[in-house]
């Protein structure tokens, strides 16, 4: 992997740093279109056509959904020396909104279906709002369409991480059995606290030797932004989703083109391309590749 670079905003963890910043495993790929059910919860609407279908972990995108109520928290700075960051108290809109947009990270807590889900609508005032979504209070007003890509066998599952004193997604096979060899493949990720996030996208596809890939899935954290277009955003605590995302081979090596929409304290949202070598995750960032 490149050489770390220095960055202009960093943030304490409360733990010893994991020698691990980059945790992932790869598995045969699987996609399923789907419908989203209007009167469930956004956690059942998800989890139980994709159980159905046998995918056991891997990432889903979903827009123009509409819903109602919705419930969600917003990125926070931590109020002791226990965490980086944190989540503001829970808000709603009791009216029915429509979701622009969404990326969920699917797998399992205590054994059972989980979704971490960022998404963006319009406020209030009409302006674009985003956040971390409470899904099993979040409830599906008209059906909709959605697409997952993911893998089966294997899945993000919750762990507590010592390093940032959260429990968290980490990529877990479920069983020893062989994986499949000569197809696509998805490759699940979980990329560590001060770790670029464009470098640390190219060096998972490095590890697993993917020369082209798809960014599926892309829910996480990072420490304000710096983008190509030479805006800086100085918030220590912001969520993101990636929007569109790539990554291919050329004269330079593994390259990764992430457009993003970062979302501040106030819950306000920025949209741009990331630059390279200039964004360290906050948290942590869950990753899912698609191999092309």
């Amino acid at each position: 992997m490149s050489a770390r670079p220095a960055f202009a905003r960093t943030v304490r963890h409360p733990g010893k740093p994991d020698p691990v910043r980059i945790v992932s495993l790869e598995a045969e790929a699987m996609s399923h279109s789907f419908t989203l059910q209007a009167g469930r919860s956004l956690r059942d609407a998800m989890s139980i056509p994709l159980a159905q279908s046998g995918m056991d972990g891997g990432t889903v995108r979903f827009e123009n959904l509409r819903v109602r109520p919705l419930h969600f928290l917003m990125p926070a700075l931590a109020v002791d020396d226990q965490h980086a960051a944190f989540y503001s108290d829970p808000h709603s809109m009791e009216e029915g909104t429509l979701i622009e947009y969404a990326v969920a990270t699917y797998g399992r807590k205590d054994g059972e279906p989980f979704v971490h889900c960022h998404a963006v609508w319009r406020g209030r005032d009409g302006q674009p709002q985003g956040g971390h979504l409470m899904m099993d209070k979040t409830i599906v007003e008209e059906s909709g369409q959605a697409q997952a890509w993911g893998v089966h066998d294997a899945t993000m599952a919750t762990k507590y991480d010592p390093e940032t004193n959260f429990t968290l997604f980490h990529p877990t096979r479920l069983s020893d059995a062989a994986q499949p060899a000569g197809g696509k493949r998805v490759v699940l990720a979980r990329i560590r606290p001060d770790e670029d996030l464009t470098m640390a996208v190219e060096e998972a596809c490095r590890s697993h030797g993917i020369a082209q890939a798809v960014i599926r899935g892309s829910v996480g954290s990072i420490i304000g932004a710096d983008f190509e277009d030479g805006r800086v955003l100085e918030d220590r605590a912001t969520e993101i989703l990636v929007r569109s995302g790539e990554v291919k081979s050329g004269p330079d090596g593994l390259r990764a083109r992430l457009e993003i929409a970062l979302i501040n304290p106030e819950g306000r949202v920025c949209e741009g391309v990331l630059a390279r070598g200039r964004n360290p995750v906050l948290i942590c960032f869950e990753l899912v590749l698609e191999e092309q």
